[in-house]
């Protein structure tokens, strides 16, 4: 017998829309709620590395005909790291110093354009994704209480709202985030002829961290297998994708004394102009990929990484994806992570309401593999960019 549920999802997210896909298709009642204006309010990213396991997050998730259209505008294959050096007249790639406990830094996997899985994501849920609602509280009948004055009851509240999450300070306030000191400015910049001739051949299916220039960087590229339009209008008329043409993705990264609060507040353009700045002494190609970005789609990020915290008494408010175990981008591990826990966590919850079993169970079993699964990817993370990332970033 049947066991209507309503599942309130903080943030819009990959995780919390995964998330709300999936339950959506099995017919829960789920409504999403997320503090930005909109969707396009802000830049949401470049290219996010995916392998198995986020695949088959969505493709449990998605409806056939938006997984289809993932599949169609995913990016080239994502196989491994490489390091540059740019400290010559030419950039030239160097071996990888070794790495803790794995030969390889990443899975193979496929670069993904951030900005349309997210769109892909969104369609069909007009009705579920509700926009400018920052969460403030909940109470324990699970009435979720915005700063608009406006409140929802549900019967489980999930925090899928990220790095920052309101619902992880007021669920478990003893959990910890490390600043790992590191500073990010990205972007996006169409590819030309010019900056493809500049740059190692060897980039093309790696994602590559830049040393021997200050400041570091890391770039790629995102070569999307059909036109997001042109597959949008195929397999899913109506539905808008934004990305036109392939870029390359690159991230300045700094020590935080570099980017004080003042540039980190910037909108996209002053953070474009500060990206200028920092590399007035780069490597020209390098330069010139700056130089070229589309200044709209630049964003800051602050490194940081989740400290694990004992498993808790299971209630009905839970959390996935960066809101509980966020980690440094260093092994391709966060999007995946995310998404792996809105599947598993979508499977629990339908077979609550189906009967099999109790919702404060479901839970329960979510919440014991996702420790598990989400913290050893903290870990292994953490301690790759301590064996990495710090040798280059300055």
């Amino acid at each position: 017998m049947n066991q209507p549920l309503r599942v309130l999802i903080a943030g819009a997210g990959l995780g919390g829309l995964c998330l709300a896909q999936g339950l959506r298709r099995a017919g829960v009642d789920v409504l999403v709620f997320e503090r930005d204006a909109g969707p396009y309010s802000r830049a949401q990213g470049h290219r996010v590395h995916l392998d198995e396991r986020g695949e088959d997050a969505l493709r449990a998730c998605l409806p056939e005909h938006l997984f289809d259209l993932y599949e169609a505008t995913r990016g080239q294959p994502s196989e491994r790291l490489m390091l540059i050096d740019a400290a010559g007249e030419h950039l030239r790639e160097i071996p990888v110093p070794p790495l803790p406990d794995d030969t390889s830094i990443i899975k193979k996997g496929r670069a993904v354009s951030r900005s349309t899985l997210r769109e892909i994501m969104l369609a069909g849920l007009d009705d579920v994704v509700h926009y400018g609602k920052a969460l403030t509280h909940y109470d324990h009948d699970v009435r979720a209480c915005f700063a608009d004055g406006t409140h929802v009851s549900g019967d489980v509240l999930v925090g899928a709202d990220g790095i920052g999450s309101a619902v992880r300070r007021l669920r478990l306030p003893q959990a910890r985030i490390d600043d790992l000191d590191i500073r990010w400015i990205g972007g996006k910049t169409p590819v030309t002829a010019g900056i493809e001739r500049s740059l190692p051949d060897g980039l093309h299916h790696a994602f590559a961290a830049v040393t021997g220039m200050d400041p570091a960087m890391m770039i790629g590229y995102m070569r999307f297998g059909n036109p997001p339009p042109a597959a949008a209008g195929r397999l899913a008329p109506g539905l808008r994708l934004t990305d036109t043409e392939d870029f390359v993705m690159w991230a300045i990264t700094v020590q935080r004394d570099r980017l004080t609060a003042a540039d980190a507040a910037l909108p996209a353009s002053g953070l474009h102009r500060r990206a200028l700045d920092l590399t007035t002494t780069a490597h020209p190609a390098l330069r010139r990929v700056v130089e070229q970005a589309w200044p709209e789609h630049t964003f800051h990020l602050s490194i940081g990484t989740s400290v694990a915290v004992p498993a808790w008494d299971s209630d009905h408010v839970t959390l996935l994806g960066d809101a509980i175990h966020a980690m440094p981008p260093s092994r391709g591990s966060g999007a995946n992570t995310a998404l792996s826990d809105a599947a598993d966590l979508a499977r629990h919850l339908i077979d609550a309401q189906r009967g099999r079993g109790s919702l404060p169970e479901a839970i329960g079993a979510y919440e014991h593999a996702m420790l598990e699964r989400g913290f050893a990817a903290v870990e292994s993370s953490t301690r790759a960019i301590d064996a990495f990332a710090r040798k280059i970033i300055r």
